[in-house]
C-alpha cells in the first residue's frame, strides 16, 4: 500500500532533525550508523491486556497467523534462503509531498537510516510516488535530487535499494499535495511512466525498480478500468526499449488481487521478478500460489510490503479500496498488537526462506521504535492525529535508542539468518 503514511501536518523525519537540532544539511553525511546498543522499550514477554472492543479482531488475526504458521513449519522443512532483510523507508515515501524538500526531512531521514542500520536492516524500499518526478511536475527536480542524495547514502552504507513508482493518493487524509488524476487517459499515464521509470534508473539507479503494483489501488487513484490485459500492456509499454543500465525490473500485485494479474507478468513480460505485496493476514495463502507462478515463468521474487492488517474478515468488502482505508490503519499504533506484529515477521522469514523471496520489507517500520499504550490514548482522536502521536513516540525511542519488541524480533531473525 504504497500510501501514504507519513502525510502529516509535521513529518517523523522533520520531528527527529528538530528533536536533535539539526538545522543544515551536511556536506558529508555520515556513512555509519550511530544508534548502537538499543535498549528495550517493551519486552517481548510482557502480558498485554487485549481492550474488550479489540479482542474478537486480535483472536481472529491470531488463528489466521497461527494455522498458516504450522503450514509453513510442516511444508518447509528447514528450508534456508539468501534473504535480504529490509523496511519502508518511511521519511522518503513520496506521500511526505513538499516537505521531502526541505534539510530537516533529510537530516531525519539520516537518522531513521541510522536507527534502521542498527537493528542490523540491509535495505531499504523507497515509495517514489507517480507523478513527483514527471518533467513537468511541479518541484520536479527539487524530489529527484533528494531521493539521489538518498540513493548515494544508501550505496555508502552497502543497503540495498528498491524504488517502487505507486500513485499519491490524492484524499487529504494521506497528502496535503492538491492533485486531481481526472480526465487521465492510459497514454498518457503510460508514457509519464515511462519518463519517470527511465529517470530513476539513469539517476538514482536502484538494485530494484518496481513498475507498477496493486492493481485495484491503481484503479482506484487514477479512476482508470485497470483490467488485467491493462496492467500487463503498462508493464510492456514501459519496458519495450527500456536500458536497464544493470537495474532489475518488476511488477506485482497485492495478495488480495486477482492471480491473474501475476500470471499474466509472468507470462506475458520479460520483468526480472515479481514484487507482492502483503496485506491483510487473511491474504498470505496466495503468497505461496504467487511463488509458483513466478518461479515457473523463471521469475525472481520479492515481497516489497508486508504489515498485519488490523481488520475483520466482515471489514474486506471491496478490496479496492484496502490501502486508503484510514481508520483501520489507525488501530495499527496500539502496543498489544506487538505481538502478533513479532509472529507475522517469524512467518514472513519463513515463507521467504520456503518459497525463495530474496528481498523483504515489512511496511510499518516505526513500529520497530515506538508503539503507543492503549489506555494513554484520547479515543476522539483522527487517524492523522494517532500518526501523528505514533510517530513522536517513535522519534522519542529513536532519539533515546531504544527498540520495540517487534524491531528486536526483526534484528534476531536478521541476525539467526546471518549465522
Amino acid at each position: 500500500m504504497e500510501k501514504l503514511s507519513f502525510s502529516l501536518s509535521l513529518g517523523i523525519a522533520t520531528i527527529m532533525a528538530l528533536s536533535c537540532g539539526c538545522q543544515t544539511k551536511p556536506a558529508t553525511p555520515a556513512s555509519q550508523p550511530s544508534i548502537t546498543q538499543p535498549d528495550i522499550e517493551t519486552s517481548p514477554e510482557v502480558r498485554y491486556v487485549i481492550p474488550s472492543e479489540y479482542q474478537r479482531l486480535y483472536q481472529e488475526i491470531s488463528e489466521k497467523l497461527d494455522t498458516f504458521h504450522k503450514y509453513l513449519n510442516i511444508h518447509s522443512n528447514g528450508t534456508e534462503n539468501e534473504i535480504t532483510f529490509a523496511a519502508e523507508l518511511l521519511p522518503a515515501n513520496g506521500h511526505q509531498d513538499e516537505k521531502l524538500l526541505t534539510e530537516e526531512n533529510y537530516r531525519g531521514t539520516l537518522i531513521y537510516l541510522d536507527a534502521l542500520q542498527s537493528l542490523g536492516v540491509q535495505g531499504v524500499k523507497i515509495a517514489i510516488s507517480y507523478p513527483l518526478l514527471a518533467p513537468d511536475f511541479p518541484n520536479s527536480e527539487g524530489y529527484l535530487e533528494y531521493y539521489k542524495d538518498v540513493a548515494q547514502e544508501l550505496r555508502k552504507r552497502n543497503m540495498k535499494i528498491l524504488v517502487t513508482i505507486g500513485n499519491l493518493f490524492p484524499d487529504p487524509s494521506f497528502t496535503d499535495l492538491q492533485i486531481s488524476f481526472s480526465n487521465l487517459t492510459f497514454a498518457e499515464y503510460r508514457q509519464t511512466k515511462r519518463q519517470i521509470a527511465e529517470r530513476i534508473i539513469r539517476e538514482i539507479h536502484p538494485d530494484y525498480l518496481t513498475l507498477a503494483n496493486e492493481p485495484s489501488t491503481e484503479a482506484m487513484t487514477t479512476g482508470l478500468e485497470v483490467t488485467v490485459p491493462e496492467f500487463t500492456e503498462t508493464v510492456r509499454y514501459i519496458l519495450n526499449g527500456l536500458n536497464r543500465s544493470g537495474v532489475l525490473i518488476g511488477a506485482g500485485a497485492g495478495t488480495w488481487n486477482n492471480l491473474d494479474y501475476v500470471k499474466s507478468l509472468a507470462r506475458d513480460t520479460d520483468i526480472d521478478y515479481i514484487d507482492i505485496h502483503i496485506y491483510p493476514a487473511n491474504y498470505l495463502e496466495p503468497a505461496l500460489t504467487i511463488a509458483d507462478i513466478a518461479l515457473a515463468n523463471n521469475k525472481r521474487l520479492i515481497i516489497g510490503e508486508a504489515w498485519t492488517y488490523k481488520v475483520y474478515d466482515s471489514e474486506l468488502g471491496d478490496l479496492s479500496n484496502m490501502a486508503t482505508q484510514a481508520d483501520m490503519f489507525g488501530r495499527d499504533v496500539y502496543s498489544f498488537w506487538e505481538p502478533l506484529d513479532s509472529k507475522f515477521l517469524e512467518i514472513l522469514t519463513k515463507l521467504a526462506n520456503y518459497k525463495g523471496y530474496e528481498f523483504i520489507s515489512p511496511f510499518w517500520s516505526k513500529y520497530f521504535f515506538g508503539y503507543l499504550d492503549y489506555e494513554t490514548v484520547p479515543k476522539n482522536y483522527t487517524y492523522k492525529q494517532l500518526a501523528q502521536f505514533s510517530n513522536q513516540k517513535a522519534v522519542q525511542n529513536i532519539m533515546n535508542h531504544k527498540f520495540t519488541g517487534t524491531g528486536l524480533k526483526y534484528q534476531e531473525l536478521i541476525n539467526a539468518a546471518a549465522r
